[in-house]
């Protein structure tokens, strides 16, 4: 028998493991200065935790998790996302009694079913970073500018970020009936995927990587329009601060990945 790793799984050996441990002292050094503790959760959740918070009918749930049974009977997942898992141990240790905002960063190993391919792996390493129990646009611009700041300790330029706003649980049900009665002119231009998408959730057809897909969404009505005035308010300022940090972006509508 040949012994090779898991195909997609990968080794780091001892002259490479030397760049890793620079690349994650810069980040811990990055988070400490914000202000941020670093959490580590289990690498193996309950696969609801996973439905639950990033939502059943993705991609992610559906197509590309690690999920196994256990000798108790019990779904378990190993996890393909640090967010989820951030939250459940938040929830599950009393962290909402601490002083708030809780900022919370993480250096972790995940696991998504792809197909592999150069310089793309099914066992990534992420940095994440969370602020819970802020509802203040700064809190968000300030996790979305700390990637941005480590590119740019680690010397890299010509960065931009790309923001999008899916409004929240009031304003955002009329937007996906926008997108469903758009999307229903054009069902037959969909491939399979994003058909069954069109009864589950309509805004995952706009991250749909397929040629005609994309060229339907396109088209799609923004979001804007449909935005109430709070979220219409918290995502401008979102855009202030990143102007006051002096950081490049773009408004990008067909933005809509993450958690459903």
């Amino acid at each position: 028998m040949r012994w090779q790793a898991p195909r997609g799984m990968h080794d780091i050996l001892p002259p490479e493991v030397a760049r890793w441990q620079a690349v994650e002292g810069r980040i811990r050094d990055l988070a400490r200065r914000y202000g941020y503790q670093e959490i580590r959760t289990p690498v193996v959740e309950h696969t609801e935790v996973f439905q639950r918070g990033i939502g059943e009918g993705t991609d992610i749930v559906e197509k590309e998790m690690y999920t196994f049974t256990d000798r108790g009977g019990r779904s378990l997942s190993l996890r393909p996302e640090g967010t989820a898992a951030v939250m459940r141990a938040y929830l599950e240790r009393g962290m909402s009694g601490w002083p708030q905002p809780v900022k919370l960063y993480y250096i972790a190993p995940i696991f998504r079913y792809d197909r592999p391919q150069k310089g793309r792996y099914r066992q990534h390493h992420q940095f994440g970073a969370e602020v819970i129990g802020s509802p203040h646009p700064a809190a968000d611009a300030e996790v979305l500018s700390l990637p941005i700041r480590l590119m740019q300790d680690l010397g890299l330029t010509h960065v931009e970020v790309h923001l999008n706003s899916v409004g929240d649980p009031q304003c955002r049900p009329a937007y996906i009936a926008a997108l469903r009665e758009y999307f229903g002119r054009h069902l037959s231009d969909l491939c399979e995927d994003c058909r069954r998408r069109y009864d589950i959730n309509p805004l995952r057809i706009l991250d749909c990587k397929v040629d005609g897909c994309r060229r339907v969404a396109r088209e799609a009505p923004p979001i804007f329009p449909y935005l109430c005035d709070a979220c219409r308010a918290h995502f401008e300022g979102v855009q202030r601060h990143f102007s006051w940090l002096g950081i490049p972006y773009a408004v990008d509508a067909s933005i809509v990945r993450g958690l459903d």
